[in-house]
């Protein structure tokens, strides 16, 4: 599971020499570590590995990176994130898109602020990924258990606007760029792979809530039929048309996927990461996994259409600047496009939060969100009944509920 088999002293100098351009570039030390703790990723494994070397100038010089590492093959989520082509497209992505993507902010729009960590190296044969370690730049993550507050998500807004329209405009110019490997998130016509685990968590949710009586005879079967549905309308909601302003979306925008710098206690600029997700669709949907994965709920459920309109001003800012040529959608229409996406939030909020704000000593895996066995069973109900948890549910299902979310469609 980890990169220390093949992650030898002569591997890790010969991609320093490529990557700094020195081929007299002597690797003094290495050391790797794991770089994420529980929690903070479900599909890759992350190592940190710290470098001492002498360039070509005899100059000694201390460095750190971070290489992913997928689990291709070795674990038993291999075969669900397999069906959704990750491996393949997040290295795509780091090769071939990000470079091109920052060249477009730095040059058109005239920001030279980072937006990605760059690429050291990308090894198809292992399926790896070597890039720069932004918390040497004083980069970091915030608390997932806290999400950010409004400065944090307004700068992530524009940030995620800019990503949107510079992705926009490399696909204006490379038309088809992103009609391979770009058309499978989490939903899409291929496979329904994630079934189990979507089925599974809404029922330990409905279980959650049997302690309360007056919520479970409320919501019980609802979610009961949510389960039945729930691939069908998250499908829906990633239908697009015609009119619809689509584009590259980052997929998997939670808060332990963007990084941020600071001036004092404010932050001044946001960076993304993991990009195994990316996906060619309406940009709402990026919003409400934002939304409802990495926002405390004051915001989450009181300041959308605020937010949204944030959101709108600097994509269309952006698109002006690097002169897109398609349809710019008006704020009315592109608020339309939000709502219409609605369902989206439903997976976000009540399948995949409790897993991402599960804090507890023992990882939490997805073998175990895809399993029969009573003991797993038991850990999924677990993740629903914190405090935290419980708080969000029983904001979220009423806000649901009054919109039509939970009935069938």
């Amino acid at each position: 599971m980890s990169a220390t088999d093949w992650l030898t002293h002569a591997y890790v100098e010969q991609k320093l020499r490529e990557y700094l351009k020195d081929e007299e570039l002597q690797l003094e030390q290495l050391h790797s570590m794991p770089a994420t703790a529980a929690g903070e990723n479900y599909a890759s494994v992350m190592t940190r590995i710290n470098v001492t070397y002498k360039d070509k100038e005899q100059q000694s010089k201390a460095d750190t990176f971070l290489i992913k590492t997928t689990f291709a093959d070795k674990d038993p989520a291999a075969h669900i994130f397999g069906q959704y082509g990750i491996y393949v497209r997040e290295m795509n992505m780091y090769e071939l898109v990000l470079p091109k993507l920052a060249k477009i902010i730095r040059e058109e729009l005239g920001d030279e602020r980072n937006l990605f960590a760059s690429t050291v190296d990308v090894d198809r044969e292992r399926n790896s990924i070597i890039f720069e370690d932004m918390s040497q730049a004083a980069y970091s993550v915030v608390d997932r258990l806290h999400q950010v507050d409004l400065e944090h998500a307004k700068l992530v807004l524009e940030k995620l606007a800019i990503f949107h329209a510079s992705a926009a405009k490399l696909n204006e110019r490379q038309p088809g760029m992103f009609s391979k490997d770009y058309d499978r998130c989490f939903f899409n016509r291929y496979t329904r792979a994630y079934e189990p685990i979507m089925k599974n968590m809404l029922k330990a949710l409905a279980c959650s809530l049997e302690d309360d009586e007056l919520v479970h005879q409320q919501y019980a079967a609802k979610l009961s039929g949510l389960a039945d549905h729930i691939m069908e309308y998250s499908e829906r909601a990633m239908e697009f048309g015609k009119d619809d302003f689509v584009t590259l979306c980052h997929g998997d925008l939670w808060t332990t996927n963007m990084m941020f710098q600071y001036d004092g206690a404010k932050p001044k600029n946001a960076i993304f990461i993991d990009f195994q997700f990316s996906v060619w669709n309406s940009p709402a949907i990026d919003l409400h996994y934002f939304f409802s994965t990495s926002l405390p709920d004051d915001l989450r459920l009181h300041r959308q259409p605020e937010l949204v309109q944030y959101y709108h001003q600097h994509l269309t800012q952006a698109l002006s600047k690097v002169k897109y040529q398609g349809h710019v959608p008006s704020l009315f229409d592109f608020q339309m496009q939000f709502k219409q996406r609605a369902f989206y939030a439903i997976f976000c909020s009540l399948v995949f939060l409790a897993a991402m704000l599960y804090s507890g000593t023992e990882h939490f895996s997805m073998e175990q969100a895809l399993s029969t066995l009573k003991k797993d069973e038991a850990i999924r109900i677990s993740l629903y009944k914190t405090k935290l948890m419980q708080s969000k549910i029983r904001n979220s299902l009423p806000f649901f509920d009054h919109i039509g979310l939970l009935d069938e469609m």
